[in-house]
């Protein structure tokens, strides 16, 4: 087995840090961003908008290349200590060949995000060695210190190695077993796009993370039917399926179909775990060892590692 590559790992933020919200996708509903935006103010933040956060989106090379821009700007920009994408959608993937790894490489910061922003969550694992955070976009945030989405955010982002049993109260086990891995995935359908590209997601001995939204039964049946196709489901340690928000009126067993077709991996499957679509949207990971057990009835991750540097640490 070929040794990984170390991943980067960014600085925790602290209260009065600034974060960045940029448009890599869609662009947000305007009352849902400022909604998002009092949410992080009132944990103690503050927030800095692109300019052009809510430019409706135009997919043209020249739209590609100004958002591609927006943000690097972002990041390469001194005051901003961390990014929270705006919004999902579509869009993230066209960005990628117009991003400098070097700059995100050269400034190790965190990106939270998920649905559309898992392009670069990926493209970030694999082409800047950068670790990333699958988590909520700021039009999800509500100003409710009390909320889980944001109780979870917050805590991720502040702290190198949380504590506890990640989704252990809502999480439903399937296959039980214990496994530890670096945790790697995001929507299905943009894991399954980096099949062939330069930023393939790399599931060599990793815990999966896979949720989907609004897709009939067969495009799931598809899009896992092709990760095995192309050689790479079978090597995973584990499997977390997040919030799977399906039609599923082509399948009346459902889970029975989905626990058929990975059956003979032999490892540890955990589902309903509370991150995707829907809400407690937490916030995991991406690129950091963590453990992953799954009892009969219920199951959980934690982390097995460090996410995070502190504030005034710098990576070798």
């Amino acid at each position: 087995m070929t040794p990984r590559r170390a991943l980067l790992r960014p600085p925790a933020i602290v209260k009065g840090d600034t974060i960045g919200v940029v448009s890599p996708s869609y662009a947000p509903k305007a009352g849902w961003l400022q909604r998002g935006v009092r949410a992080l103010e009132r944990a103690g933040f503050k927030v800095l908008l692109d300019p052009e956060v809510d430019r409706p989106p135009r997919f043209t090379r020249g739209e590609d290349q100004r958002r591609a821009d927006s943000l690097m700007q972002m990041w390469v920009n001194p005051q901003v200590n961390a990014i929270i994408a705006s919004t999902g959608g579509y869009g993230a993937v066209r960005l990628l060949p117009l991003l400098d790894p070097k700059i995100f490489k050269d400034n190790p910061k965190i990106l939270v995000g998920y649905s559309d922003i898992t392009a670069l969550h990926l493209w970030l694992m694999r082409r800047a060695d950068l670790r990333s955070f699958h988590g909520p976009t700021v039009d999800d945030l509500i100003p409710s210190l009390r909320d889980p989405t944001m109780v979870s955010l917050i805590t991720a982002l502040t702290t190198a190695c949380p504590v506890g049993k990640i989704g252990r109260e809502l999480s439903r086990g399937v296959v039980p077993g214990k496994a530890s891995g670096r945790l790697v995935g995001g929507n299905m359908s943009l894991v399954q796009q980096t099949i062939g590209t330069n930023y393939q997601v790399d599931m060599e001995g990793a815990i999966l993370f896979i949720e989907e939204t609004r897709d009939p039964m067969s495009v799931v049946d598809e899009r896992l039917v092709h990760l095995r196709a192309a050689g790479l489901l079978q090597s995973v340690a584990g499997i977390v399926f997040g919030q799977l928000s399906l039609d599923r009126s082509e399948e009346d067993e459902f889970e029975d179909f989905l626990l058929d077709l990975i059956a003979d991996l032999q490892v540890p499957v955990l589902m309903d775990f509370p991150a995707g679509h829907e809400n407690p949207n937490l916030t995991i990971p991406f690129g950091t060892e963590v453990e992953l057990v799954v009892e009969e009835n219920r199951g959980w991750i934690s982390y097995k590692e460090d996410a995070l540097t502190s504030p005034a640490t710098t990576n070798p």
